[in-house]
């Protein structure tokens, strides 16, 4: 998959984000982390369907990429909320 500009890539994740916490202001259910998710994968797999010809031939190669890059940004903001709250 082709990287996304950062900056371009940041702008918007921020701008899901500020969605998910205005939601998430009259919704305390948990929902909101769940529809983020889901959307996020659902638009995930059809990013990359539209980059092969054989979607089911590269189910498991597409799976295994966005898990590990899924991984990569949850360690990423783990480790980032750890030293957040660590300063305090």
């Amino acid at each position: 998959m082709e990287k996304p500009d950062e900056k371009m890539m940041y702008n918007y994740a921020d701008q899901f984000i500020n969605l998910a916490n205005e939601i998430s202001k009259s919704d305390k259910s948990g929902s909101v982390g769940m529809a983020i998710r889901f959307a996020a994968a659902r638009f995930s797999i059809y990013e990359v369907s539209t980059q092969s010809n054989d979607l089911a031939g590269a189910k498991d190669k597409y799976l295994q990429l966005l898990a590990e890059d899924f991984k990569k940004m949850l360690e990423f903001n783990i480790d980032d909320y750890i030293r957040l709250l660590s300063s305090k």
